[in-house]
């Protein structure tokens, strides 16, 4: 892994806007645990989380990261991020529109060894669905 907050950033630029397998080796356990909002854990492995990823690059295009904080130490990471980009249609069932949308959330990283065991995820998916269905008759 690299050191500081680097790794973070790359996750979120590399890793989640481009899919990138690569660097998704360098960083996870192949398979690690994804815990989803609601409580959800799905053991995943770099393949399953790679075409899970793939799938939300398709929805969401022009995917811009910013990430607000990052609190590390030996075994856990906190990182807080806020999102935009623009809609591309295929999330519950709501049409496209190319409609920009603003996303924020928190992701928790376990890691054993350097590499990511457990990576929570809790976002703000309700106040997206309110962003997309806002103007829908």
């Amino acid at each position: 892994m690299m050191n500081d907050n680097e790794w973070v950033v790359r996750w979120f630029t590399d890793v989640w806007s481009r899919a990138d397998g690569g660097l998704l080796a360098e960083y996870a356990t192949d398979p690690f645990n994804f815990h989803l909002p609601g409580g959800r854990v799905l053991t995943l492995s770099h393949v399953d989380y790679l075409n899970f990823i793939s799938i939300w690059c398709q929805r969401f295009k022009n995917v811009n990261f910013t990430i607000k904080d990052v609190i590390n130490d030996e075994t856990k990471t906190v990182a807080l991020y806020h999102c935009s980009a623009t809609y591309n249609g295929g999330w519950a069932r709501i049409p496209a529109r190319k409609q920009h949308v603003e996303m924020t959330g928190m992701v928790f990283f376990k890691r054993e060894e350097g590499m990511i065991t457990d990576c929570w995820l809790e976002d703000s998916s309700f106040d997206l669905y309110q962003q997309l269905t806002r103007y829908l008759d």
